[in-house]
């Protein structure tokens, strides 16, 4: 017999053990755990999916086991996400606030056409146009620069209705 096979017949003389204490104590509640374990070990034998999802249960649920010794037993370690990458932007060509009061949207949207993907980006996120992150999915600059207008334009007008 491995050193295994003795570790854990000794844990399932320990449950027994422990199970005789709870009957002398609530003979109810024993009853009751020593039919829930019959059931959940016969179905266990019976279907190897059940016995498997049982095991996931279990090792998802507890992150430190503890031995009925009560000696706590480090769980497995897990292998630590690598941290994301930050993209770290630069500072926008041009501030398309100012360009929106000198000249408007047309002006806007020609400035904003003669920059590149990354140059766009650089301008949300310096103006903090973009707090939902819904340009992080775009790919196409025609499509930054006519959201870009549209939120400067947003923005400028807002308010407009009271003056």
């Amino acid at each position: 017999m491995s050193s295994d096979d003795t570790r854990r017949r000794m844990e399932y003389q320990a449950v027994g053990g422990a199970l005789a204490q709870l009957d002398a104590k609530n003979p109810q509640a024993a009853q009751l755990i020593a039919g829930l374990v019959t059931v959940i070990i016969a179905e266990a034998e019976r279907s190897s999916r059940f016995a498997s999802a049982l095991t996931g249960v279990v090792d998802a649920l507890r992150p430190v086991d503890i031995a009925l010794d009560g000696a706590p037993v480090a769980a497995p370690r897990k292998r630590a996400a690598a941290p994301k990458k930050r993209v770290t932007r630069q500072p926008g060509a041009f501030d398309p606030f100012v360009v929106y009061r000198e000249g408007g949207g047309q002006e806007l949207s020609a400035r904003l056409g003669e920059l590149t993907l990354d140059q766009l980006r650089d301008i949300i996120a310096e103006q903090e146009l973009d707090t939902r992150k819904e340009t992080s999915r775009k790919r196409k600059p025609e499509v930054l620069v006519s959201w870009i207008v549209e939120r400067v334009e947003a923005s400028e007008n807002k308010g407009s209705v009271f003056r």
